[in-house]
């Protein structure tokens, strides 16, 4: 088991997640022909347990994503809060023998992909108009891990991940992801 004292992310750890985020944008602006001006409009933060303003994820979640709105007075905009929880994903790595960079950066880029997926479907469910957007439900759930899978498995550094986390046979639901 991981010691209590290592359930929050090491400083190189913290590095490989903001390394993913990058790559995850990346892919996710690719996948959905995002252009740079647009996804600027896109406004997000990410935080794990060391920020200020993370707050605690239920039992066995590994992240979420979460719509703030932001008043402006001449146009609101909506600002997205991605938030991981290194207890869970930590746990979940060792579990699934992921812990050594080899395979934790692409933990890292599966759980980013996964999050901004769910991201980027509310953001054009807002755009459309619509105030709320309803918690993610089981089908919900199981789009944006096609989605994801689909994003990721042309790299072949991905499959040990998509195999243990997207693998239809075990295909599992994070609670609110």
């Amino acid at each position: 088991m991981i010691p209590e004292e290592a359930l929050r992310f090491t400083n190189p750890q913290r590095s490989l997640v903001f390394q993913a985020l990058n790559e995850a944008e990346e892919r996710i602006a690719g996948y959905y022909c995002i252009p740079p001006f647009r996804w600027e409009n896109l406004r997000y933060d990410l935080l794990t347990r060391e920020d200020h303003g993370w707050e605690p994820l239920p039992d066995l979640m590994l992240a979420r994503v979460r719509c703030l709105q932001r008043v402006n007075p001449i146009k609101p905009f909506h600002f997205y809060r991605i938030e991981l929880d290194d207890n869970s994903i930590l746990t979940a790595a060792e579990r699934e023998d992921l812990l050594n960079d080899k395979y934790l950066y692409p933990f890292f880029v599966y759980i980013l992909t996964h999050e901004m997926v769910h991201m980027v479907r509310i953001s054009s469910i807002l755009e459309r108009g619509l105030d709320t957007v309803a918690p993610a439900d089981e089908s919900e759930e199981e789009r944006v891990q096609r989605i994801s899978r689909r994003i990721l498995e042309g790299s072949s550094s991905y499959l040990p991940v998509l195999e243990r986390f997207c693998n239809e046979s075990r295909f599992f639901i994070l609670p609110g992801a």
